[in-house]
């Protein structure tokens, strides 16, 4: 039994202790007031998290994706690439966690934790649920190619947990393997993601951005015979027209060049076409360009055409080969040239070549 300390009497004692009791009881009160507020909290976060994936959700795969267009210049192995990183990044943050946790101190731990979590939501958004496949899900330029990425990345941590799965067994029986398990099965992992990688770059469907292989050095239509005189691709847009803005009204992420000329004539065809991240983009850049436009590094008297396809949008340029004016009735022949070059690159974009009708009002010089 306790007693009293000296100098103090029985009923000081005694106030002494409840008030110590009382701050107790206070004290507890508040814990659990901020314990049932972390926990509302937290409650709302979640669910904050959940709607914010599925309202953001589109928007953060369209931001990844042009991201990785535009690092790539939407190659296909840039492609490929991208879809492969959207399963091992978060794979690989998961790893660190787990053998850096208990090194790092509190800052540390928040700063991986936080960097972990942001990067498996984005990749949870690459999720699809039960109605839509990943095809519907994942859209835009080189769309195919990261699905492929996606895919091979998935496969090859398949063969991971196999491989762990096996080497467990393979421990029981090789002491040596069981003592150096944690380092075997991280060689093996990274050996089996980093394989499915150029798998997957040889396996993923060609995104068609680069100059020649669009454009063949000869294109051979309606039994006409087209001479490829220059073919190249650049990132973004600029000096396509005379004023950068019109086609930087939105991101554009490359701009393929090819011209041609013809053997039976002397019209020169010209064709630009601009990627964007869709279709309602391209249309939208195309509607805001002004006629009359001559784009840049074509001399002389010329038709302009400007048009839409898929994602591209075709800025072409018609003329003879001298620059001399084009009367009206050379237009039809001077455009028949562009017009098959315009079908040649939508035949290739779309994957269906379909040779222009040399009936129509645009028509061959030489019927």
């Amino acid at each position: 039994m306790n007693s009293p300390t000296p100098g103090s009497g029985p009923i000081e004692y005694v106030g002494k202790a409840d008030r110590r009791a009382a701050k107790r009881v206070a004290g507890s009160g508040a814990s659990s007031r901020f314990g049932c507020l972390w926990s509302l909290l937290a409650v709302l976060g979640f669910f904050g998290a959940v709607i914010a994936y599925i309202r953001l959700g589109g928007y953060v795969r369209s931001a990844v994706l042009g991201l990785a267009c535009d690092l790539s210049a939407c190659s296909t192995a840039g492609m490929t690439a991208a879809g492969w990183l959207i399963v091992t990044t978060p794979a690989a943050m998961l790893l660190l966690v787990a053998a850096l946790w208990n090194r790092l101190a509190k800052r540390g731990r928040v700063a991986l934790g936080t960097a972990t979590a942001v990067v498996g939501l984005v990749a949870l958004t690459f999720l699809p649920g039960r109605k839509r496949d990943l095809s519907g899900l994942v859209k835009g330029p080189g769309s195919e190619a990261v699905d492929a990425g996606i895919l091979w990345a998935l496969g090859g941590a398949g063969a991971v947990l196999l491989f762990l799965l096996v080497l467990v067994f393979v421990g029981r029986a090789v002491p040596a393997v069981d003592r150096r398990y944690n380092t075997v099965a991280l060689v093996g992992a990274v050996v089996l993601m980093t394989a499915a990688l150029p798998l997957a770059v040889n396996r993923s469907e060609p995104t068609w951005v680069r100059a020649t292989d669009v454009f063949p050095a000869e294109l051979t239509m309606n039994d006409d015979r087209l001479v490829r005189v220059t073919a190249a691709e650049q990132r973004g847009c600029d000096g396509v027209l005379p004023d950068d803005n019109l086609l930087n009204l939105r991101n554009c992420y490359l701009t393929v060049r090819a011209t041609y000329t013809t053997d039976d004539s002397d019209a020169v065809a010209t064709l630009r076409a601009v990627l964007y991240a869709d279709d309602e983009t391209a249309d939208e850049v195309r509607d805001g360009l002004p006629r009359g436009l001559t784009p840049v590094g074509v001399t002389g008297d010329t038709i302009t055409v400007l048009s839409t396809t898929y994602s591209w949008v075709l800025v072409g340029a018609a003329g003879h080969a001298d620059g001399r004016p084009i009367d009206a009735a050379e237009r039809p022949w001077v455009l028949w040239p562009l017009r098959q070059v315009s079908y040649r690159f939508i035949g290739v974009q779309g994957g269906l070549f379909i040779d222009p009708d040399p009936s129509d009002e645009i028509r061959p010089r030489t019927p």
